[in-house]
């Protein structure tokens, strides 16, 4: 991702996050203090927590502790009891206005006090929340204190990593008494001509109490109603589209009359000419600027993202967008990231979601839980499209049908809280997320063991009807495992949408969607967890009632550290999830590894998923019977092996035919397996020098690439996504850092102690590889390279300057980076 467009890909996020003029939003990130383990008493105003380390959000501690064998359900990293502290001055706007705390998340049970008084609790890590403070904040300009309890100790609730502190964004949201409700907003493509797209847009407004109500409840007192006035405003509400160039392309303005401690919802219909369709492709975006008028003075306002584009999902005619029949080329994604954590920021979503579709890939899957409200941002603006799912636990265990064990997949897991929170929380995530257009489809669960039973057949039920009540424009699904024993609840698939398989093909062998589809030929079909065998890409090219896949999985993520390549078996007859650790700290089998370099399925997909011309060599690596859906994944980018060696070279192309070099040599013009989509394979006698690949169309060279035999390691290289950074005590740059022999070409074996030292304006916050075997801490200030590469983190400080970044190790020429780092006017 360029420069460029990463900073640009920011801008819009945090404009769409607090971009607002009449009500004030300001993000809770900075001074908070932290305390590891309980602190009795402090959610008390005048507790004392001078001695706690001060951080900022987002931030996970589980990411910055030491790998530790004793905590093998959770990345092999601490998790337990946190608390949080910081003040805030009441704000001088709106004085007699609301005042709401929104938390994009918390892991887990998150217990909430300002200045003493208790808010309420929250046990799901993954949605959103918020409080009203208005009976509680302190008057204009006084300082109020915002006390948080986080408490992960009880592991596992989840089956990999989950992060554990206020690991995403914290706002206070003040607006006037009269004012757009939180989420109040919904817009949607009602229809798309030739020549126009009608857009409808409710708006939920309310107040509490006008201040000037004179109010006593209790009217057997004093003069009982006398005391009491009613008091009723003009409210106007303004409605403009904006165009991706910021122009008004619609408007609509509706008035009514609110009385005090009243509500009303606004419904409107606008019509935008000539409208630029989302797409992945072409992701425009329009916006929609909400703006309430109060006697016919301004006092609030809201901005909504708005894509215009249709979704159809048919068997007949697959899944459509905007008219035109879209196969979905998805990825399964985790929220955490290495060094992160679960503290992930726009930056990094947008380079990984960048590079993912740089692949061909046009959609994620959030596995298994909402993601926070930047990566929506950014798959909106940068054209990725998503599935939303929501749990990954309902009631029941897998275990269930061999005994009556009462609890759920997880021994402290989302079971326990989902009678009483599931509505709640779904409503959470619908709510916040349908304005995306990036979203096109809900998933209420993944791999749900109530699926096979009685039980869950009125739990799925009412899960669909929540889901149309709050957005009737999307499809929902639920993702049903594929390697159980027990057959699903007959019926119980009718009651989505969309049907969503996992491993199909561990069920259904050759067949893959054929029974499926027969059971059900009315319904689009979908993929919704898939290994990477070609076969399965070829089913959904040849059926349209297969819509699309999402495969496990785009990026390495913490926990689940499997070894699905053979070299041991750790997980034997039991459906203990710590079991499936293994002495690895997460999955290592992703299209791209933690530190952002691809794999060889990365550029497989490519040659079958992107149209632009493309070939890329790799070389096979032998692996097990069982690990041959892998077999792309793990071969190798280099041509550095033992003289004599006979190896199998991969060519992935999507051109007609590749023509291979070896020092010069042509060894053939090769033909692409357009039946079965495999890649072009060619035995090679290894010779040390360049082994090269020229694509061709039409007889014409279109692309090539070359592996190159490396020397003796040389020297570092450092490379920075960054230009520059905002000397905010926040941001950050994410730098790579490559072992090279004297020609610059990277030495995939090497394996060198590498250190990093920051000096200036900024600061370092790790080091890493994409070893997930390797105990070394993420937040230590050097870590041996993996196959050559090594990755480090900068953090900006507050003052501008200079930032110099050195990397070295012994023996080799060290290298060095300066960043500046700038006050942004």
């Amino acid at each position: 991702m360029t420069y460029r467009r990463l900073e640009s890909t920011i801008s819009y996020v945090e404009r769409m996050l607090d971009g607002t003029g009449y009500r004030s939003i300001t993000s809770l990130m900075d001074n908070w203090r932290c305390h590891a383990g309980d602190a009795p008493g402090a959610e008390a105003a005048f507790y004392d927590d001078s001695a706690w380390r001060i951080v900022q959000l987002p931030h996970d501690a589980s990411a910055e502790s030491d790998f530790d064998a004793a905590y093998p359900a959770n990345g092999y990293v601490r998790s337990g009891v946190l608390w949080y502290r910081t003040s805030f001055a009441s704000p001088q706007r709106h004085v007699d206005g609301k005042r709401y705390l929104m938390f994009d998340g918390a892991a887990m049970n998150a217990e909430v006090w300002v200045n003493g008084r208790c808010l309420g609790t929250h046990p799901y890590a993954f949605t959103p929340f918020w409080y009203d403070l208005t009976p509680h904040h302190r008057p204009a300009g006084e300082e109020n204190v915002l006390a948080v309890k986080v408490d992960a100790s009880l592991q596992p609730f989840g089956r990999s990593y989950q992060g554990n502190g206020l690991f995403r964004r914290v706002q206070l949201i003040v607006t006037a008494p009269l004012h757009i409700d939180v989420w109040g907003v919904v817009a949607k493509t009602e229809s798309i001509d030739s020549e126009s797209a009608a857009i409808s847009v409710t708006t939920n407004v309310s107040v509490g109490r006008y201040p000037e109500t004179k109010w006593n409840a209790f009217v057997w007192q004093g003069n009982g109603m006398a005391d009491n006035n009613e008091i009723s405003k003009n409210c106007r509400l303004r409605t403009t589209i904006l165009d991706p160039e910021d122009r008004e392309v619609a408007v609509a303005e509706s008035e009514t009359i609110v009385p005090q401690f009243g509500k009303h919802r606004f419904e409107q219909r606008l019509r935008v000419t000539n409208p630029a369709l989302w797409s992945p492709d072409q992701p425009n975006l329009y916006r929609v600027r909400s703006v309430l008028f109060v006697e016919n003075e301004p006092t609030d306002d809201a901005l909504t993202p708005l894509g215009i584009r249709t979704l159809s999902f048919t068997a007949g005619n697959g899944f459509e967008l905007n008219g035109v029949e879209t196969k979905i080329k998805g990825v399964c994604l985790h929220q955490d990231a290495a060094i992160f954590g679960g503290a992930v920021q726009t930056h990094t979503w947008a380079n990984r979601l960048a590079m993912l579709k740089e692949a061909g890939c046009n959609a994620v899957r959030t596995s298994h839980h909402p993601f926070p409200t930047e990566f929506y941002h950014a798959c909106d603006y940068l054209g990725i499209m998503v599935m939303d799912e929501a749990f990954d636990e309902w009631r029941l265990g897998w275990d269930r049908g061999y005994s009556d064990s009462p609890y759920g997949k997880n021994a402290y897991g989302y079971y326990l809280y989902f009678d009483q929170w599931y509505e709640t929380d779904l409503r959470a995530m619908l709510r916040r997320d349908r304005n995306h257009p990036s979203v096109i489809m809900w998933s209420v669960g993944n791999e749900i063991p109530d699926l096979y039973f009685d039980e869950g057949i009125p739990i799925l039920r009412r899960m669909v009807e929540i889901c149309k009540e709050e957005d009737d424009t999307r499809p929902v699904t639920v993702c049903a495992e594929g390697n159980h024993l027990l057959r699903l609840r007959e019926g119980i698939m009718d009651l989505v949408d969309v049907p969503g398989y996992n491993y199909v093909a561990s069920r259904e062998g050759d067949a893959y969607y054929e029974h499926l589809h027969a059971e059900r030929p009315e319904r689009a079909l979908l993929g919704s967890e898939t290994e990477f065998e070609p076969e399965h890409w070829k089913r959904i090219m040849q059926n349209r009632y297969v819509i699309g896949q999402f495969l496990w999985v785009g990026i390495d993520y913490l926990g689940e550290g499997a070894d699905v390549l053979g070299e041991d078996s750790a997980l034997g007859n039991t459906f203990d999830i710590s079991a499936l650790a293994g002495g690895r700290r997460g999955w290592g089998f992703g299209l791209v590894d933690s530190v952002g370099t691809p794999r060889g399925e990365y550029y497989y997909r490519r040659s079958i998923w992107d149209d632009e011309p493309f070939v890329r060599l790799a070389v096979k690596q032998p692996v097990p019977a069982a690990g041959e859906t892998y077999a792309y994944m793990n071969s190798q980018l280099h041509w550095n092996w033992n003289e004599g060696e006979r190896k199998t070279v991969y060519v992935f192309t999507n051109c007609d035919v590749a023509e291979l070099f070896l020092n010069g040599r042509s060894l053939g013009v090769l033909a692409k397996d357009t039946e079965s989509y495999r890649a072009i394979e060619l035995d090679v006698d290894y010779v040390p020098g360049m082994l090269t690949a020229v694509g061709l169309n039409g007889g014409h060279q279109v692309c090539q690439d070359t592996l190159v035999t490396a020397g003796s390691a040389a020297r570092l290289e450092l490379s920075c996504d960054s230009e520059r950074l905002s000397a905010d005590g926040r941001d950050f740059a994410e730098l790579r850092i490559v072992v090279v022999d004297k020609g610059g070409q990277l030495v995939p074996d090497a394996a060198h102690l590498i250190s990093v030292t920051v000096e200036g304006s900024g600061s370092l916050l790790g080091v890493y590889s994409a070893d997930v075997t390797s105990s070394e801490s993420y937040r230590s200030a050097g870590c041996r390279a993996y196959r050559g590469i090594a990755a480090a983190v900068v953090r900006a400080g507050r003052e501008p300057g200079a930032i110099t970044i050195e990397a070295s190790t012994p023996g080799l020429a060290s290298a060095n980076w300066t960043l500046p780092c700038v006050r942004h006017e």
